[in-house]
């Protein structure tokens, strides 16, 4: 067994060397967490609803679904928008909430198109608006322009008091300040909510 593990060990070394295509961080430093890595802690199904797996961590994982929640506990009657390349539990979501949902459509960069986001929102105006702002986006990466976002709410007559922002950042948004001339994604504007990802950026050992 011992000399099976060295070989498996000594390959993971190699290969961590030459590793590239995700995201995480290889420099362990747990800490007080340390003493949470003899559980096997696995997030199944619905954070909302108890399953038959107690050994989890979901009370801490609720993210895109409990920021969309809030938009909606702000906004009852408000309209989600979400560009196409959006996670799937964005529309989940929609879904799970019963709200009205606009998917709209990217640039050839995969951020979202704020012209069709304009032109959706102008059909709504009625309605409050609810937005998913990717700050990259699951398979492709995609950064929405979080500015340009504001701005076209603002210009098509959505006051701070109509809109809701949701901001996905559970790929990018934790290297985001690290990163020069990208996005500044900071409560000092007006969102209302972020969902990060610690398992990529900062090392957390489970969810």
């Amino acid at each position: 067994m011992a000399s099976v593990l060295a070989r498996y060990r000594k390959s993971l070394l190699e290969r961590t060397k030459h590793h590239l295509g995700y995201p995480y961080n290889l420099d362990f430093d747990y800490g007080a967490l340390s003493q949470l890595q003899h559980f096997s802690i696995n997030n199944l199904g619905d954070p909302f609803i108890e399953s038959n797996y107690g050994v989890h961590s979901r009370q801490f994982e609720v993210g895109n679904l409990h920021g969309i929640l809030v938009g909606r506990e702000v906004f009852p009657d408000g309209i989600l928008y979400a560009s196409c390349e959006s996670h799937y539990s964005v529309f989940k979501a929609a879904r799970m909430y019963r709200m009205d949902c606009e998917k709209v459509n990217t640039l050839i960069s995969r951020e979202i198109g704020c012209e069709d986001f304009r032109a959706k929102l102008s059909l709504h105006k009625d309605k409050p608006a609810i937005i998913n702002v990717n700050i990259g986006s699951t398979v492709k990466g995609a950064v929405d322009d979080l500015d340009l976002v504001i701005k076209t709410l603002e210009e098509t007559g959505f006051k701070h008091d109509r809109f809701y922002i949701h901001c996905d950042g559970a790929l990018f948004v934790l290297m985001m300040p690290f990163v020069k001339l990208a996005p500044k994604v900071s409560f000092k504007k007006p969102i209302g909510s972020v969902s990060v990802s610690g398992h990529k950026f900062v090392g957390c050992l489970m969810p």
